[in-house]
């Protein structure tokens, strides 16, 4: 029988990029957000939330317990 290489993202982890997610889709398609937040351009804080979450669910896929 063949070694599984691949597992499903854990609940907490969907959670985690879903969240990041909505965040980045609030930036890029509402005016619901302010431009700055915290001193940072807010798109790029949304563009590196999108990547986090793909990110995060890629580790999620790959990696056992992730």
């Amino acid at each position: 029988m063949r070694r599984r290489s691949r597992w499903a993202p854990r609940a907490g982890t969907i959670v985690v990029a879903a969240v990041l997610t909505v965040f980045a889709a609030l930036v890029f398609f509402t005016s619901l957000l302010p431009g700055t937040i915290a001193g940072f351009a807010a798109g790029t804080l949304a563009l590196h939330a999108a990547v986090a979450a793909f990110v995060i669910l890629l580790l999620g896929i790959f990696l056992k317990g992730v």
